[in-house]
């Protein structure tokens, strides 16, 4: 990758195709290749699908990431371009199985996508300063926005074709390897001036996105967002998860840097591994300029993510409990009427209460809409409401902690205590429930 014109990116030579066939090429020559088919009446063998990280990328497949915004979507697609141009393990479980070139779509803007990475390289990988190294460098190609099609184009294929022949003869140059990643960062940005809700769109946007992948032998990771509810899961269409052979999702607060979820949420040819939980930790390094900057990189926990999905939900259910207590201790409560024989008491608080006592404990600079999402899921894990795979709900035998019937028209949740309570058991409840 180099400087052309005085420009960052690729130059204009080689000019797009003249022709409109968006079917299959071979790489780094003009002829077309045969199209690949199936004879079903010869024997076929099955065999598990070959991944480019293991359990994560289906190698030559398209997949999503997907989550809310500033939640180290980028990042993580980074650290993914990182471990398959330099064959460092993306993580013990997950580990990178062929090393090749790594070509960005910089849709969302191509001028933190060498800082990221400049950071990626110093941080983990050990990297000197760009104009220090002698030996080490990593394999990927960053296409300006400036230089990409909108992929609704009828000529967007033709486009990209170019736009791959011309990055993968710079890898092969330069490292001997040829490509095997293409990210797409974001959707949204290259799709151009599409409804997303429009299931064709969508369709004939990613037919483009497969054919290319299938061409260059590279799989495609398209980073997208998640709708006004993350719950939800990709915004727009539903052609588009439909689409891949992997969605991925980082479950998250906006901002949040922390505690971030890294799910499967689908994957179509085998089975699902267990989430990952990560942290974005602050690196210091050198760019290309001699000036010292910083960035995040995603930290990986340990190897143990059994628990991951419910260490998740208890950084969310904990603030709640935290809440409802205080709620208590402050007198913000109403005695109900006990609804079985060995209820001595039912202390009930008002929803509004809990939330306002809960946005004080967890002051989070959000939207209102935003702020109150993250309280109703709070609340639905510290209920038992949303529990782990295959994990039994939170239960205690002796006291409860559940949704109580609408008092005077405000819903409200009670605390129970029975007869066999000790004073101290309020505690327990408080630390443990």
């Amino acid at each position: 990758m180099g400087k052309k014109d005085g420009r960052m990116g690729i130059s204009p030579e080689p000019g797009f195709r003249d022709t409109l066939d968006e079917g299959f090429h071979v790489p780094f020559a003009d002829r077309k290749r045969m199209p690949n088919i199936v004879l079903a009446w010869e024997k076929q063998i099955v065999v598990p699908p070959k991944y480019l990280i293991e359990g994560l990328l289906i190698d030559g497949g398209i997949q999503i990431l997907a989550g809310p915004t500033s939640v180290g979507k980028t990042k993580l697609a980074e650290l993914f371009a990182f471990g398959v141009g330099t064959g460092h393990v993306f993580h013990a479980s997950h580990p990178v199985n062929r090393v090749g070139g790594v070509v960005w779509f910089a849709a969302e803007g191509e001028l933190q996508a060498v800082p990221y990475l400049r950071c990626i390289e110093q941080a983990i990988g050990g990297y000197r300063p760009n104009n220090l190294e002698t030996e080490l460098a990593t394999p990927i190609v960053v296409v300006p926005s400036g230089e990409l099609p909108k992929l609704s184009d009828p000529v967007a294929v033709q486009a990209m074709r170019a736009i791959m022949e011309r990055s993968g003869r710079a890898i092969v140059e330069r490292f001997h390897l040829t490509p095997a990643l293409i990210v797409v960062d974001t959707y949204s940005r290259m799709a151009g001036p599409v409804d997303p809700d429009k299931s064709h769109l969508a369709e004939q946007i990613y037919d483009k996105l497969i054919t290319i992948g299938r061409e260059f032998n590279s799989t495609v990771l398209v980073l997208d967002h998640t709708g006004k509810d993350p719950d939800k899961g990709v915004r727009g269409s539903t052609a588009k998860p439909a689409a891949t052979e992997i969605t991925m999702m980082i479950k998250a607060e906006t901002g949040q840097t922390s505690g971030l979820l890294f799910e499967i949420e689908k994957n179509r040819l085998g089975p699902r591994p267990e989430p990952l939980m990560f942290n974005l930790c602050t690196h210091r390094y050198i760019g290309d300029d001699g000036l010292e900057g910083s960035d995040v990189v995603p930290t990986f926990h340990s190897n143990g993510v059994g628990n991951a999905v419910r260490s998740a939900r208890n950084q969310r259910w904990q603030p709640a409990r935290k809440a409802f207590w205080q709620c208590i201790e402050d007198s913000k409560w109403k005695k109900v009427q006990s609804a079985k024989s060995n209820w001595a008491e039912v202390k009930a608080i008002s929803w509004s209460d809990w939330k306002e006592q809960y946005k004080r404990d967890v002051p989070l600079d959000k939207k209102d809409r935003s702020i109150d999402r993250s309280f109703e899921r709070a609340v639905e894990d510290l209920l038992g409401i949303v529990v782990a795979k295959n994990q039994p709900k939170r239960r205690d035998r002796s006291r409860q902690m559940v949704e109580f019937d609408e008092i005077a028209g405000e819903k409200r949740f009670w605390w129970v205590a029975t007869d066999g309570d000790s004073p101290g058991q309020q505690d327990e409840v408080s630390q443990g429930g």
